[in-house]
């Protein structure tokens, strides 16, 4: 592996702040974390001591625990923010901590069992140049797993409806961005149509799965909170169900790509 030293000209992708992700307190919400975070640890741990990518690791807290599983683990961020902060959390993990951006990982081809990406690649300036890069450092037998918000989900597409009805009927609008809509940060709309166009020959799909439903819909977050725990949990699970095989319904979408079999072949940018 190299050390990573990012071009100037991708400079302001460095830019990304611990403050640009705000953890929702609601129990729909630490729910969803906790699938999503679980999914991918279990991804990333499927090869007994493989070595592990992490791509926008953000803080490196899924990376230090995937490092727990006596894994090697690696984390690329772009912030040092985010870096600095991680290893003041957990000074004493094991997990390396590498500043690259996405789009130009600066490791060795063919070097890492599994490349994952958690929640960050409907923020990259190249999503399509990411998915090539971590085609170039996956093993033969590895695999990229992404998780990715749904923007066409059942609670986005409830929400807009609603929303176009309350207006109809002279409600007025928040001025803040609602859940449904495409953040100013996001260069694409995250959706099963574009988890499915990712590819771009550099990979295959493996499988593809959904995690949770509703969340973030009008008062649902509140419902939950409101009934027992037990009853409320055993709720989030049967629609969680109903999500894995439904991604195209689902709050968030699981991708697990491969490589195709042949010879190694990067395609051009």
């Amino acid at each position: 592996m190299s050390t990573a030293t990012a071009p100037p000209s991708t400079a302001f992708d460095l830019d990304y702040s611990i403050t640009d992700f705000i953890e929702g307190k609601s129990r729909d919400s630490q729910w969803l974390y906790e699938a999503i975070e679980e999914a991918m640890v279990d991804h990333a741990t499927e090869v007994r001591g493989g070595r592990v990518l992490d791509v926008a690791c953000g803080t490196g807290r899924v990376a230090m625990r995937i490092a727990e599983h006596g894994c090697l683990a690696v984390g690329a961020e772009a912030s040092m923010e985010m870096i600095g902060l991680g290893r003041w959390v957990q000074p004493e993990s094991r997990a390396l901590m590498v500043r690259s951006i996405a789009e130009q990982l600066p490791f060795a081809d063919e070097t890492f069992d599994r490349v994952i990406c958690q929640g960050s690649l409907d923020h990259f300036v190249d999503p399509y140049a990411f998915m090539r890069e971590a085609a170039r450092v996956l093993r033969p037998d590895g695999r990229v797993v992404i998780a990715l918000a749904n923007f066409d989900s059942v609670s986005c597409r409830l929400g807009r409806t609603v929303d176009r009805v309350k207006w109809r009927l002279g409600r007025p609008r928040p001025p803040w961005r609602r859940y449904w809509e495409q953040p100013e940060d996001h260069n694409v709309k995250g959706d099963l149509k574009f988890v499915r166009s990712l590819g771009s020959g550099a990979l295959i799909l493996d499988r593809c799965y959904g995690i949770s439903l509703m969340w973030l819909f009008f008062g649902w977050g509140s419902l939950l909170d409101r009934l027992p725990q037990p009853l409320a949990r055993g709720i989030w699970r049967a629609l969680d169900r109903f999500a894995r095989g439904r991604p195209q319904h689902a709050d968030m979408i699981i991708s697990v790509w491969r490589r195709p079999r042949g010879p190694s072949r990067w395609p051009a940018d």
